[in-house]
Parts: C-alpha cells; sequence; structure tokens
C-alpha cells in the first residue's frame, strides 16, 4: 500500500510542483539554480524500490526541462525510444549503481551540486537512458521553420539542442558509435527559432539577395550508401563499383548539416545532377558553393573548376571521377580514391586537392579559409559546426555572405 500512495505523490507532485526548493550553484551558468525538495524524495523512494525506474526518471525529465539539469546536446535514446514504443519490453535504462547515488544525495551523504552534475554527465555518456520524447524544446516546434529543401515529419521529431539552430532528430532513429559505444543520431534536422531572427539576418541572404547557390552532393550520398563504393573499397563486394541511386537523406558524409543550414538562410540550391545534366547552369550564378562533393562526372569537374567564384567548404571536393547512367539510375567509379589502381588518389589528377589532411579534422579547432585564383577553400571538416552556437559558426557563415 506504501508504493501506492508514494506512486500516487510522486505523479501529483510532478504536475502540481508543490513544496519547497534547495538551491545550488549550476555548474554551467555559474549561477544557483533552485532544485525542488521533493525531487530527493522521489531518489530516495527509488533507491528503496519504492518507485519504478519510469517514475524516478520522470523526476530527472522535470529537471532538465526546467534547466537545473543541463544537457546541450541531448543524446539519441535508443533504448528509451523501444520501451515507449512497446509497453511490454523492460528496458534497462539506468544501472543498478546509479541507485547507491540516488540513496546517498536522499540522505545528505553527497553534496546536491555532485549528484546533479553525476546526472549530467551520465546522461551526456548515454548511460542514463530518458525518453526524448518528454524533453521540451526552447521554442513549440510548430514554430520552427525547417528548410524547404528536406521533408520534414515534425511529429516524428523530437528536441536535441538549442544552438545557433534549433537541432531536432528523429525519435529511436540511432546509431553506436563504435568509438565511444555511445548511442548518437543517424541524421539531424535543423531549424530556424523565431526568436533569433536578428542574427540570422546578419548572415541570411533573405534581406541581401545575391546569385548565389549551394551544390547539394547526390552522387557522393549514393557512393556512401550500402552497396556502394565503399562496401567494395572495404572488399565486401567486388562489384559495388556500381551502384544505383536511392532516395536522399541529411546526413554527414553528404554534409546534410551544411545544406540544410544555408538552404535555411536564403541560398539557392541546385543538386550536382543538375550541373551534370546542363554544365551550363552554373554561369547563372555568381557565388557557388560546393559541399562534400567527392564523386563527380566529367562534366561537372569541367564546369566547376572554370567558374570564377567557388567555395569548396569542405576539404575532398572533386575527388574522384564518376560516370552516370540515368536509365538504369547508377553511377560508376571511374578513376580515383586509389581505383582502379593504388596510386591514383585524385582522379581528376586536380592540383588544389586538399583531401589529406584536411578531410579527416572535424572538430574544425583551427579552421582557415584560404584563397584560390577563382575560389577559396578550407582547411577542415565543417559539418558538426552548423550544430554549434559559438563565435565561429557565425563567422563561417558570414564569410560565406560577403566573400567575392
Amino acid at each position: 500500500m506504501v508504493f501506492q500512495i508514494r506512486t500516487s505523490l510522486v505523479l501529483i507532485i510532478l504536475f502540481s510542483l508543490i513544496g519547497s526548493s534547495i538551491l545550488i550553484p549550476n555548474s554551467s551558468a555559474q549561477e544557483e539554480t533552485q532544485i525542488p525538495n521533493w525531487i530527493k524524495n522521489v531518489a530516495g523512494w527509488w533507491a528503496a524500490n519504492e518507485i519504478s525506474e519510469k517514475e524516478f526518471l520522470a523526476g530527472i525529465e522535470y529537471l532538465i526541462n526546467n534547466n537545473i539539469i543541463l544537457i546541450p546536446f541531448l543524446p539519441c535514446g535508443a533504448a528509451a525510444a523501444a520501451a515507449a514504443s512497446d509497453p511490454t519490453l523492460e528496458a534497462k535504462l539506468i544501472p543498478d549503481w546509479v541507485k547507491n547515488n540516488a540513496g546517498w544525495w536522499a540522505t545528505d551523504q553527497i553534496e546536491d551540486v555532485d549528484f546533479i552534475n553525476g546526472i549530467e554527465y551520465l546522461i551526456k555518456k548515454d548511460i542514463l537512458g530518458i525518453d526524448n520524447e518528454k524533453i521540451l524544446g526552447k521554442v513549440p516546434i510548430e514554430d520552427v521553420k525547417f528548410s524547404s529543401s528536406w521533408t520534414v515529419n515534425k511529429d516524428a521529431q523530437v528536441f536535441v539542442s538549442s544552438s545557433f539552430f534549433e537541432i531536432y532528430g528523429r525519435n529511436g532513429d540511432c546509431l553506436i558509435d563504435p568509438n565511444d559505444g555511445i548511442s548518437k543520431w543517424k541524421s539531424t534536422t535543423l531549424g530556424l527559432n523565431p526568436n533569433k531572427m536578428d542574427q540570422y539576418n546578419e548572415v541570411a541572404l533573405w534581406n541581401d539577395p545575391q546569385n548565389a547557390v549551394v551544390v547539394y552532393p547526390y552522387f557522393t550520398f549514393t557512393a556512401y550508401q550500402p552497396h556502394g563504393f565503399y562496401d567494395y573499397f572495404k572488399g565486401n563486394c567486388d562489384d559495388c563499383t556500381t551502384t544505383k541511386f536511392v532516395q536522399p537523406k541529411s546526413q554527414y558524409t553528404s554534409s546534410g548539416k551544411a545544406h540544410q543550414a544555408l538552404t535555411l538562410l536564403g541560398y539557392s540550391s541546385i543538386t550536382d545532377v543538375d550541373i551534370d545534366r546542363n554544365p551550363s547552369i552554373l554561369q547563372q550564378f555568381d557565388k557557388v558553393i560546393m559541399l562534400h562533393n567527392e564523386y563527380v562526372t566529367r562534366a561537372m569537374f569541367d564546369a566547376i573548376t572554370s567558374h570564377p567564384n567557388v567555395i569548396y567548404l569542405y576539404p575532398n571536393a572533386l575527388y574522384a571521377e564518376i560516370e552516370v547512367n540515368y536509365t538504369d539510375e547508377t553511377i560508376t567509379l571511374i578513376r580515383g580514391h586509389n581505383y582502379p589502381e593504388q596510386k591514383i588518389t585524385n582522379g581528376f589528377d586536380w592540383p588544389f586537392d586538399n583531401t589529406h589532411p584536411y578531410e579527416y579534422d572535424s572538430t574544425c579547432l583551427d579552421m582557415e579559409l584560404y584563397k584560390l585564383s577563382a575560389g577559396w577553400m578550407t582547411t577542415c571538416y565543417p559539418e558538426n559546426m552548423f550544430l554549434t552556437n559559438g563565435e565561429e559558426i557565425i563567422i563561417l557563415l558570414k564569410f560565406l555572405k560577403y566573400a567575392q
């Protein structure tokens, strides 16, 4: 009977928010933050096995939604999403030893700030699983504007982060990073926060119309898909130097975040298919922004390299030559990326190839943009910069706007 009473009480106080509060210094914001006393009661009940794991997590979700626990970039909660979709599934979202910490905190054996900081760490490291659907965005998703170049089902999106852009992910669409074992988002969706329009106006083209275009690398996206070129490179498939067209998604290898960001900010967009079929299309634009356009046709290469103002935003552009069969809807690797001979790196023998050493620098801590006779190049792979809120992303976006 005690279990039932306390279970009901948890639900009541979660919604009524009645009770006194504890002041703790927030480690991230460096200011005092209120933590309700009832959270400590909930932690004690959970440690004593008097309430369920889900009820304890409801308290943690409250702390996140009220900025007491600060998670700048929420991990992809695959286990929580699976448990939410199947009530019969008994997913273990919290390691047993965390109960000890909760019990110590409930009995004042550890400080409030230490408990909160510990929970923050466990969530960031994907040790403590939370239900992403229960976490609120900074603004209602109905008010967030997404790129018209991509189809976004708002009902399937969950909040991930609020940085320069609002960032969402598809609930449960996760993969395990082999480097650290942490569940990561397969892809993320960027949107505009209506309360940040003054910031966006500084870097967007909608109030400063320019004849500029960004080129989405559809052929490169195709090359990286299953049964594509990389299955051949790994020795998994002998005939995967020819691969079929697939429906594009916003992914890291095809610079999906940059494409979303720039189209949100008013840049025109074409694909490499458009250039291959009509190379003269680039003559319509004064500025061309290439993304991770690694695999291109000879017609594309000639059109791009003859344009007077191209910004190669990603290293490894124009790296390998392909042929396209629009009837069969396939691309075929012709030359480059150590094919058909190991000694062949750039398939066009392009003297400005900057793949090495820049392609694998994804942190961009010392990013530089350097001038070519007909444009600019960068010294790192900037995809993850579009998830940040620092000065660097604003500088980069202003450069793209004003570069000549």
